[in-house]
């Protein structure tokens, strides 16, 4: 059930609130909760971890490495040569990605 008061803006998208500077604002807080590992981790963890977990994720694992087997991914922008010349939106997390352009193999 979903509860006010444990974070701020709870409706806005905020992924500073996961780094480490944003766990540790939250010690010692109602908030500190969230930091715990059987909620923060979607699946859960330990024996009552859902049993689907593994399943799911190397579905996603597979997903991805067909989509990288059938398609060829590239940036058509000559600026963008790594991941270094990404531009970022006032923090590291919110990195402005290139359009990407696919091509059937």
């Amino acid at each position: 059930m979903f509860q006010m008061g444990f974070v701020d803006e709870s409706q806005t998208f905020k992924p500073e609130r996961w780094t480490a500077e944003g766990t540790e604002t939250r010690k010692g807080t109602k908030s500190e909760v969230l930091d715990h590992p059987y909620l923060r981790d979607p699946f859960s963890q330990g024996a009552r971890r859902c049993p689907g977990s593994r399943v799911a994720t190397n579905e996603i694992f597979a997903m991805i490495a067909q989509l990288v087997l059938d398609w060829k991914i590239s940036v058509p922008d000559e600026n963008i040569k790594s991941l270094d010349d990404v531009t970022y939106d006032a923090s590291p997390i919110k990195p402005i990605f290139p359009t990407l352009q696919f091509e059937a193999r």
